[in-house]
């Protein structure tokens, strides 16, 4: 019983987390968005959603290698379509426009 609490209880602060989240990502507060979507990833590592949250905010951030990092966490998990597709569209549009080849 008591790991049923516990596992309730940290799926609801994730929850928490991705709203705050949501909310400074709208605000284009990415800074803030990242904080809260990476503790949200901490209370819910199995969640692709959250995972593609945070390859948003990467990307915003510019920061390419860690978005995509994400993006492909979030393939390797099972999860609504919505976010697996977008996960790989995302990763396929940075892989073509990297300047480099270092992604």
């Amino acid at each position: 019983m008591d790991k049923c609490n516990e596992a309730m209880e940290l799926a609801l602060k994730a929850a928490h987390n991705v709203e705050v989240g949501d909310y400074s990502f709208a605000a284009k507060n990415y800074d803030g968005a990242l904080l809260r979507y990476q503790d949200a990833v901490e209370q819910k590592p199995g969640d692709a959603a959250i995972h593609v949250r945070l390859g948003r905010v990467f990307e915003r951030l510019a920061k390419l290698p860690q978005a995509i990092e994400q993006y492909k966490a979030a393939q390797e998990l099972a999860g609504p379509a919505k976010w697996l597709d977008e996960a790989k569209a995302a990763v396929l549009r940075l892989q073509q426009s990297k300047p480099s080849g270092k992604y």
